[in-house]
């Protein structure tokens, strides 16, 4: 019997209802790496370099995978009220955000991102504005994402779609494992405290003394 991983909605029948373990492993998989690629694509867009985002090797990010399968597996009961959505998966994913940034800063002394800069952030590493952004996201996983990976998935054979997830699954494994002993880090990648300390927001009324300063 396959196993499944059963929601119960409240009213309704949820869209999260019986996903079995082959398509949740499918779906955190695929968000790691949908996650993987906008880190990449943004830092490339905004630093003009392209480097490996993340604490692993692999073209995966974890913190995406679950909070998108988080979404999609306790949200789905809040389909028909999309502010609900956004909202719930703003908070689930700021939760998740801040407690995974925390482990990393207190086991390795490192910062993978830093919302500093951003307005009201909590420590760096969580902020309204992301916060908001996830929120979008998760609204994306659970109305558009997970029901068309879904029907991709059922349209495998059931014995081809295993045999992919419990490769892809044992590649993540040997990643995470190596990279928990030795995370991916380095230029692009992390800030250390040290550095982060070292930067600062300039104010306007900063830059307004600098310029009435300069030699005429």
């Amino acid at each position: 019997m396959t196993a499944v991983a059963q929601v119960v909605p409240a009213r309704g029948k949820s869209r999260a209802a019986g996903y079995t373990v082959c398509e949740c492993i499918g779906l955190f998989l695929t968000f790691s790496a949908a996650g993987w690629l906008w880190e990449v694509a943004l830092h490339l867009l905004l630093d003009g370099e392209l480097v490996n985002r993340g604490t692993m090797l692999g073209p995966w990010l974890p913190i995406y995978g679950a909070g998108g399968l988080a979404a999609v597996l306790l949200l789905g009961r809040f389909t028909a009220r999309p502010p609900v959505v956004c909202a719930l998966g703003a908070l689930l994913s700021t939760g998740i955000e801040y407690a995974t940034g925390k482990y990393l800063l207190a086991v390795y002394g490192l910062r993978w991102w830093d919302y500093s800069r951003f307005p009201l952030n909590i420590d760096g590493l969580v902020s309204p504005l992301t916060s908001l952004l996830f929120g979008l996201g998760c609204c994306a996983a659970v109305y558009v994402a997970a029901p068309a990976l879904r029907r991709i998935f059922q349209r495998l054979p059931r014995m081809r779609l295993r045999l992919i997830c419990a490769a892809l699954a044992a590649l993540f494994a040997l990643d995470f494992g190596v990279c928990t002993l030795r995370p991916n880090a380095g230029q692009g990648v992390t800030v250390t405290p040290e550095t982060q300390d070292s930067l600062r927001v300039i104010e306007p009324s900063q830059i307004n003394l600098l310029l009435q300063n300069l030699p005429k």
